[in-house]
């Protein structure tokens, strides 16, 4: 995985339900200022059940496997830090 832009807009995506089809749209958005925070409030939140995460800025894509794996990663440390304090 390329170095990722930490600053950049992002948009978190997520299925409200774990069918295919849902009857009531099934796919949630939030749009938050940083790709950091949209990690974590990926991986910190667990007050919503999301199945089909994807996380996307202008730059990149990431699925959930990819978000759990930037979260976890060194490079990442410093934004934990700074969001989980807030």
């Amino acid at each position: 995985m390329s170095s990722l832009n930490f600053d950049l807009p992002a948009d978190f995506f997520w299925a409200k339900s774990a069918r295919r089809v849902s009857p009531r749209g099934g796919v949630a958005h939030k749009r938050f200022e940083t790709l950091a925070e949209a990690i974590c409030c990926a991986v910190e939140d667990h007050g919503t059940q999301r199945y089909s995460v994807s996380i996307d800025t202008d730059e990149t894509s990431l699925s959930m496997d990819e978000v759990d794996a930037v979260y976890r990663s060194d490079a990442f440390a410093a934004y934990r830090k700074r969001y989980s304090a807030a």
